[in-house]
């Protein structure tokens, strides 16, 4: 099901069974797994992999190239960003976050570039990520902790 008011790449390789969501914006060779949700006002970057089962809630931000693996759940207005240095006119080197399998992101988290977060990681609502959630743990706070 993909709402009439959603922007999907004819480029993006989207399984039957996906839900995305008035708003949603899903760019070109975007790859996504069975069972996927992406909601409304989502914007997914180009090149994104998402594994079986995603839940994509409102208003996520999702850079170009990031990996995200199977029954990974992420709240509403999480932001993942991709550029360390972001200034208009300077090289662009991304280096977009990298979610585990299982893992979850709370509503309104932030996730700085380059950023993994690992397999059954929870990142708290609020959260700002700065280095690296082992699998397994729990961070909350600004900087996540």
């Amino acid at each position: 099901m993909i709402h009439e008011r959603a922007v999907v790449s004819e480029e993006a390789l989207l399984p039957d069974d996906i839900q995305v969501w008035a708003g949603a914006i899903v760019e070109p060779a975007v790859i996504a797994g069975r069972g996927c949700v992406i909601g409304s006002n989502v914007f997914v970057g180009a090149g994104t992999s998402l594994g079986n089962r995603v839940r994509i809630q409102h208003g996520a931000f999702i850079p170009r190239r990031t990996r995200i693996g199977h029954d990974v759940f992420i709240g509403p207005n999480v932001t993942m960003t991709d550029d360390k240095y972001p200034m208009a006119g300077s090289t662009y080197d991304p280096r977009p976050p990298i979610l585990e399998h299982h893992c979850s992101i709370g509503a309104g988290a932030v996730l700085l570039p380059g950023v993994t977060i690992g397999h059954h990681a929870m990142v708290a609502a609020g959260a700002v990520v700065t280095k690296n959630v082992f699998s397994e743990s729990t961070v909350i706070g600004v900087p996540a902790k």
